[in-house]
């Protein structure tokens, strides 16, 4: 999948056919039929459904097409460089070291990077960008961003990026302690619960559709929609709504608790997290971003060996 099939997509939506689509593009009409052709063989899903002569976007088309509206204004937003996108320009001859980071991902890896960063740099700045995975790697592949931490895409191979998993996720299902459905072991059983997700679709945080989706159980109900989990895990301590924790390092340290894991015996999909970033160009002074590479390899092989030497029948994070 390429973002330049997304861009089409959403021009046919936006513009409501592919003839015009292609004047929008300023393409040829069967290089967009190429490209709507590309991705339902990706997808294995069907775009387009006939209405006599015409072709209408499916229900998942018009979805597609507003996240690819949001990735080309996020990808705008980091092309005018990131002091814009932080809100903050670094004073002439500071270094500096731009990271793209999922919420929980800054959560769990922040610290490690501040302070192998500025070990090697005192007075560098570090700056932290949002965005979903697919997002931030296009700005890392565009020299925009130094380090990504974010999903692994599936077949994701760009060339000059090297690659290092962090950790798995292992997504669990929680509710309010006490919750009527504290007791489900199934999807099925809370398929008509309502949901609160952190992030936008197709993130960590809304592993669930994708979970439905696979066992042909009706799209989940969302309800609220919030951009981290400290918002969503209080949002479920006083509702009734669930939630996704992908890792448990995000659950509050509180005692007694105010959220409990469900333990659905299907499981949610899981994902490897990973840090990506660069190969340094020829005579590039990298030795700043190598500490932070290091640090985070070293925190992640400690994962690890505490995951290896966990006690029976726990599941390693």
């Amino acid at each position: 999948m390429h973002l330049k099939q997304l861009t089409y997509l959403r021009l046919v939506v936006e513009h409501g056919g592919f003839a015009a689509a292609a004047r929008a593009a300023g393409v040829s009409q069967p290089a967009i039929t190429l490209a709507m052709q590309a991705l339902e063989r990706e997808w294995g899903v069907p775009l387009f459904e006939k209405a006599g002569r015409q072709k209408l976007p499916t229900r998942v088309a018009v979805q597609a097409a507003q996240r690819a509206a949001d990735l080309q204004s996020t990808l705008d937003g980091l092309a005018r460089g990131p002091s814009q996108a932080t809100g903050w320009t670094p004073a002439p001859g500071v270094k500096r070291l731009r990271t793209g980071m999922a919420h929980a991902a800054a959560l769990l890896y922040g610290p490690t990077i501040e302070q192998a960063w500025h070990a090697h740099q005192g007075d560098g700045l570090l700056q932290i960008m949002w965005g979903s995975g697919p997002e931030l790697l296009a700005a890392l592949q565009a020299h925009e961003l130094d380090l990504v931490i974010a999903p692994r895409p599936r077949r994701y191979r760009p060339s000059g990026i090297r690659r290092h998993t962090l950790h798995t996720s292992t997504p669990t299902v929680h509710a309010r302690v006490g919750h009527p459905l504290a007791a489900a072991t199934s999807l099925d059983a809370i398929r008509d619960a309502g949901w609160v997700v952190a992030g936008r679709a197709g993130t960590a945080g809304n592993v669930v559709e994708e979970a439905h989706r696979v066992r042909g159980l009706p799209d989940p109900r969302i309800l609220v929609q919030c951009g981290d989990y400290p918002t969503m895990l209080n949002l479920v301590a006083r509702s009734d709504l669930l939630c996704v924790v992908p890792h448990p390092a995000l659950l509050p340290a509180q005692d007694p608790p105010t959220v409990q894991a469900l333990h659905i015996r299907e499981g949610l999909p899981q994902y490897d997290v990973c840090l990506f970033w660069r190969t340094p160009r020829r005579g590039q002074d990298d030795a700043a971003v190598a500490a932070v590479v290091r640090a985070l390899k070293a925190l992640a092989a400690d994962g690890d060996s505490a995951a290896g030497t966990a006690a029976p029948g726990s599941r390693p994070a």
